[in-house]
């Protein structure tokens, strides 16, 4: 008898990909997931509380936790699985996705898929090597085509990565955060402005198919641009910039993916369990995940030499700044502070404002969300 599961994912083939193709290759023993698909867009658009009446399992983000937790949409992973499994998952993971789906003592969701915002390239049209520091973006946009990232959540984000403050006491760190919005609309003015409606993967596209735009220098990575086809050029990644060169990492902000499992999948955790164990397995994440473009959370996937390879150095070149990413606050309505943060700073960069005023109305306004007494992850 096989067990039949519903599960949700986003509509791209880094989303959908791996998950087909691990069923194809024969998945889990007795258990079937049929993976629907939506935008990203849609799991802000639909209820939660709807998705999971209809849902077993869905593929979620870190921060809409707070979201999804309020409504009721997600099981703690410590009511669905062993502790065993549990330990061996988060031994395996790349640090931080793991914690990034903790919150208020919980887990909420198992890391899946990992990125982060790393300075994208042309490697056959960069003269030079890859910019190291924010200043050195600068430099390189007085005299190559760049282009930022910048459309919905992605300018805060991008200020996030540069200056946010980790431990959530406080939105930003605000010295460096008046410094990176002035380094960021000095870049913004030097750079291609046609691409600022897009995200990243048509970011990706662009850089792919320019012959004139030689970097991005912070977007969250698709490894599956490592290859060419189509006419596509092959891309390749650096670290993300650091905002001085005292700073020991590039500033990133951590994406990614985790797996949910909602209340509807209760009675039949034991299946759940039989799939996650197989689709978690380094087998599958190395062998089928990886093969299909997706970007497996398993540290060792990230530290094999062959998958490297395959997608042209992406994971040697990112893997360090996806570790000391910056791990976005996760309480109920941030994805709506996130929105409004991000059009601030589209504002601040078409402007001629105070980086030092603008940084001390988005802390106000951080602190007006926030109460004392929340914990925000």
């Amino acid at each position: 008898m096989t067990v039949e599961l519903r599960g949700l994912t986003w509509d791209h083939p880094r989303g959908y990909r791996p998950l087909e193709a691990f069923e194809a290759a024969g998945g889990a023993p007795g258990v079937r997931v049929h993976w629907d698909r939506q935008p990203l867009s849609g799991f802000e658009s639909t209820p939660l509380a709807k998705l999971a009446e209809r849902y077993d399992l869905l593929i979620v983000d870190h921060p809409g936790l707070g979201a999804a937790i309020e409504a009721a949409a997600v099981l703690p992973v410590e009511d669905v699985f062993g502790a065993r499994d549990l330990s061996r998952w988060r031994a395996a993971s790349i640090p931080p996705t793991w914690e990034s789906y903790r919150l208020h003592g919980f887990g909420w969701a198992l890391p899946l898929d990992a990125a982060a915002q790393v300075c994208l390239l042309r490697p056959d049209l960069l003269r030079g090597a890859p910019p190291t520091t924010w200043s050195e973006v600068l430099q390189l946009a007085d005299r190559a085509g760049i282009v930022l990232c910048v459309a919905r959540p992605h300018a805060g984000l991008a200020l996030l990565a540069m200056a946010g403050d980790r431990s959530h006491r406080t939105l930003l760190i605000r010295d460096r955060a008046a410094r990176a919005l002035d380094l960021l609309r000095a870049v913004w003015r030097r750079s291609d402005q046609r691409a600022a409606a897009l995200d990243p993967i048509e970011i990706h596209e662009l850089l792919a198919a320019s012959n004139d735009l030689v970097c991005c220098p912070l977007v969250f990575s698709y490894a599956a641009y490592g290859r060419s086809t189509d006419g596509r050029q092959p891309l390749g990644w650096a670290p993300a910039p650091r905002l001085t060169g005292s700073d020991r990492h590039g500033g990133s902000t951590l994406g990614g993916t985790g797996l949910a499992v909602t209340p509807r999948a209760y009675d039949r955790v034991l299946s759940v369990t039989t799939y996650v164990r197989a689709l978690l397995d380094l087998t599958t994440q190395a062998g089928i995940v990886s093969s299909v473009g997706g970007q497996s959370a398993t540290a060792a996937v990230w530290q094999s030499a062959e998958v490297d390879a395959d997608w042209n150095g992406h994971y040697s070149a990112t893997r360090a700044t996806v570790e000391s990413a910056y791990v976005r606050p996760r309480f109920d309505g941030w994805i709506a502070f996130q929105d409004e943060l991000s059009e601030r700073v589209r504002e601040f960069l078409r402007s001629d404002a105070d980086p030092e005023t603008t940084v001390a109305g988005l802390e106000a306004d951080y602190r007006a969300r926030v109460p004392d007494a929340l914990e925000v992850g």
